[in-house]
C-alpha cells in the first residue's frame, strides 16, 4: 500500500491527514466562512454553533461539488475560466476584506457569464441558442 492509498481510503482519513498539515487555511476554511459565517449574526465566534465543521477538512471533503464556486478550472473554455476567476475573486473580497457587496456583484457577473456560455454551447449543439 502506498502513502497515497493509505490517506485516501476514505474522506474521513484524508480529512484527518489534511487537518494535521501546518497551514494557515485551506479551501475548507473558505467554504466554512461562505456557508456559516456569512449568515451568522453572533457577535462572538467563541461559542460557534458549527464548531464541528470549523477547521475540519473532513467536513469539506463530504460537500457535493456543484461545478460552481471559487475553484480554478482546467477548462480551455475562456468563458468558464473567466467565471471561475470572478468567483475566486469574490471569495477573496468577502473573506479577506469583508467586501460582501462587491463579492455579490462578482458572483452575479460569473453567473451571467456561465448562463451565456450555456446558451452558446446549446447553439453549437444544433439547438436554438443566442
Amino acid at each position: 500500500m502506498t502513502e497515497f492509498e493509505r490517506i485516501t481510503v476514505s474522506p474521513a482519513v484524508l480529512g484527518s491527514f489534511l487537518s494535521f498539515l501546518p497551514c494557515l487555511g485551506g479551501p475548507w476554511d473558505d467554504a466554512f466562512h461562505r456557508e456559516f459565517c456569512s449568515k451568522c449574526t453572533a457577535e462572538n465566534c467563541d461559542d460557534c454553533q458549527h464548531e464541528a465543521e470549523r477547521n475540519n477538512p473532513a467536513w469539506w471533503l463530504e460537500l457535493i461539488h456543484t461545478g460552481t464556486g471559487p475553484v480554478r478550472t482546467e477548462s480551455r473554455n475562456p468563458y468558464r475560466k473567466q467565471a471561475a476567476d470572478l468567483r475566486l475573486e469574490a471569495m477573496h473580497q468577502r473573506d479577506r476584506f469583508g467586501r460582501d457587496m462587491l463579492a455579490k456583484e462578482l458572483e452575479s457577473a460569473a453567473a451571467s457569464i456561465e448562463d451565456l456560455e450555456e446558451k452558446l454551447e446549446a447553439q453549437t449543439d444544433g439547438k436554438p441558442g443566442l
